[in-house]
């Protein structure tokens, strides 16, 4: 399967560049391992956006998704094992993805449990954005992972949507007398059958106690990924090195938005890099006819 340019990351800089494209009449998709929008997904309240005094950044992100699918974009959520920048090729298991132009706006990603079986509950049961997803949950058992700050947030909006709300805290930072909270615990197992259905957890003694719950929410925080990029590109602090173009020092890569080396990090300036990513994607491909 091969694409005029392949985008990786659904946040506002991967969407602003597939708009642009689409626009074009290419033929692109967009690659996502997480959860649509990014961090901009995870916002209550966005009031630094041109022409909204005030937008939710699911709203917005739910915004611009419908803009681009009526384009005819498509979001795959697969995650990449290799990139192959010679032969401008993406692996995903069995699968080859051929590029002609490649726009990396993959942003922070979500850190994860790093636990064997936790994709396969990704989407049955395990969400890593409460504002996102918590609806679905319902008045249901709940449990959160975090790493003490990082979950706040993620735990108030919860404590809106089920009075069965557990958090795993793996520091002792989260207090809340509402809540049943295992502090300086960490999680060590999941299980279930098609969905999640239990987390197995261990406390600082080494004694292990089994939480039944219908959702996961992991809050573990963000970081940049660059495994995929940072033996072929220039890497400065871990993230991508590019020039004002958005040019990478590979011909036809990109790189746009929060993934990317620069001074300023904010809604506007992600979709900034998205655009301007998306029409030197666009002139570098009328050289090639």
């Amino acid at each position: 399967m091969g694409y005029d340019c392949v985008i990786i990351g659904s946040g506002v800089a991967g969407l602003t560049a597939a708009l642009y494209l689409a626009r074009a009449n290419k033929k692109i998709t967009i690659i996502e391992n997480s959860n649509i929008g990014g961090v901009t997904a995870t916002l209550e309240n966005i009031e630094n956006y041109p022409g909204y005094e005030k937008i939710s950044g699911l709203e917005l992100i739910q915004n611009m998704v419908m803009q681009v699918s009526k384009l005819g974009v498509n979001i795959d959520f697969m995650t990449p094992d290799l990139i192959d920048f010679d032969n401008k090729c993406i692996l995903i298991g069995k699968n080859v993805i051929n590029y002609r132009t490649l726009i990396i706006a993959s942003g922070t990603s979500n850190n994860r449990l790093n636990i064997s079986n936790e994709d396969d509950y990704r989407f049955r049961g395990i969400s890593y954005c409460a504002v996102c997803d918590g609806s679905l949950y319902k008045g249901k058992r709940v449990v959160v992972v975090t790493d003490g700050y990082s979950g706040i947030e993620s735990i108030k909006y919860l404590e809106n949507i089920t009075d069965d709300l557990t958090v795993i805290d793996l520091t002792d930072k989260v207090q809340d007398d509402r809540l049943k909270i295992y502090s300086n615990s960490k999680l060590i197992a999941l299980e279930g059958n098609s969905n999640l259905e239990r987390v197995v957890i261990e406390d600082s003694n080494g004694m292990h106690s089994v939480i039944n719950c219908d959702g996961l929410f992991v809050s573990l925080g963000r970081a940049t990924d660059i495994s995929l990029y940072k033996d072929s590109l220039n890497i400065k602090n871990g993230h991508i090195v590019t020039d004002e173009n958005m040019h990478t020092n590979i011909d036809g890569v990109y790189a746009a938005g929060d993934i990317r080396d620069k001074s300023l990090r904010q809604i506007v300036t992600a979709c900034n890099d998205g655009a301007i990513a998306a029409c030197e994607a666009i002139k570098y491909l009328s050289r090639l006819k």
